[in-house]
């Protein structure tokens, strides 16, 4: 499950991951938050905290991961990772590869340092 975390700057994009993420947290999360972002900001900010509790991915939300990556590839300024977890953090690795825009990956106990790098410009 993703939801949107509160307190965060108006052009960033919070979200935590518990549980098992599904491709309808993309549609029902997600994408309007993206979406509505965008229609005041050029780019945004994503910070993705994925708590220790979260089990996985189903592998159809991984698509919606690609699909979302693709269509809005030069909307993103930054994107921070927090996990603990060693799959999440080569995940975030990967995907940090192929995205135009800065990826870090970040353990949980970093959020302040997270914060830091996630406001600082290219």
């Amino acid at each position: 499950m993703i939801r949107l975390k509160p307190g965060f700057d108006h052009d960033t994009i919070a979200l935590e991951a518990s549980g098992m993420i599904e491709a309808d947290d993309y549609s029902r999360v997600l994408i309007p938050a993206l979406e509505q972002a965008l229609k005041d900001h050029a780019s945004v900010r994503i910070w993705y905290e994925i708590a220790d509790g979260c089990r996985g991915v189903s592998l159809l939300s991984l698509w919606q991961d690609v699909l979302l990556g693709l269509f809005h590839l030069d909307d993103f300024r930054r994107i921070a990772i927090l996990t603990n977890r060693p799959a999440f953090r080569r995940m975030g690795e990967l995907i940090g590869l192929f995205m135009p825009c800065p990826v870090c990956v970040f353990s949980l106990d970093e959020v302040q340092i997270a914060k830091i790098w996630l406001c600082q410009s290219r």
